[in-house]
């Protein structure tokens, strides 16, 4: 009995634990002329355990209308990095986006729900630095005024919807008689992993009907999960 007991304590003191850890979320992006490299670093309990994914390479796709990338996925426990090719095309942007709609006609306020966990994160870094050219100064001119405007606008949705707690800074530098395209974005961000799970619980408890069928490739093997279980 005493060791039952020393279990279910052991138990309830792990899931205290991970409720209150912060899970930080670490992304580098780096676009050079037709160089790319994405990194995202995801860590806990100071670094202890890690997982970050590599997408060293993005490209156009020769033989269909989509985009190739490589993607390299590693965890701090494990001895190698699994590597991959996978492609990404508007059938999958327009999957995705069909199945948001759904889950959003299934769950009760999913909007207050998400703007609520929205303000649980933290930004601690956001630096967005960029240099475009494209050989004319006429031209150039305009579209360093288009990327002040869209930068502006990201930050601005950031700081209303996110927990700022640092200056952003990004700056775009115009080239008028060169042609450049380079971009840098390193951002960080943390939330408390039970700030997520209760998010979660308040989707399932307000979510009406059934799992529908969705068209990505990720959620639909959830609903074909679903499916197969009512059949048995």
């Amino acid at each position: 009995m005493k060791w039952l007991l020393f279990v279910v304590l052991f138990l309830v003191l792990l899931l205290l634990l991970i409720m209150i850890s912060r899970l930080k979320i670490y992304i580098e992006a780096n676009h050079l002329r037709d160089d790319d490299h994405i990194k995202i670093r995801f860590s806990i309990w100071f670094g202890l355990i890690r997982y970050t994914i590599n997408v060293p390479m993005v490209a156009v796709d020769k033989e269909s209308p989509s985009i190739v990338f490589k993607k390299e996925q590693k965890a701090s426990v494990s001895t190698g990095a699994n590597k991959k090719k996978e492609k990404f095309s508007v059938k999958n942007l327009l999957a995705d986006y069909h199945d948001s709609k759904l889950i959003l006609s299934r769950v009760v306020d999913m909007i207050p729900i998400v703007r609520s966990f929205l303000k649980k994160i933290s930004v601690t870094k956001f630096e967005w630095h960029s240099h475009i050219g494209v050989g004319d100064a006429a031209h150039t001119g305009v579209l360093t005024g288009l990327g002040w405007s869209i930068k502006g606008t990201i930050v601005g949705l950031i700081s209303h919807h996110l927990n700022l707690k640092t200056h952003p800074d990004y700056s775009i530098t115009p080239s008028f008689q060169f042609v450049v395209s380079e971009t840098s974005l390193r951002c960080m961000f943390h939330f408390r992993i039970g700030h997520a799970m209760v998010a979660g619980i308040r989707v399932i408890k307000r979510w009406r009907g059934g799992i529908p069928k969705f068209h990505s490739s990720t959620l639909s093997k959830l609903s074909e999960t679903d499916s197969d279980k009512k059949s048995v």
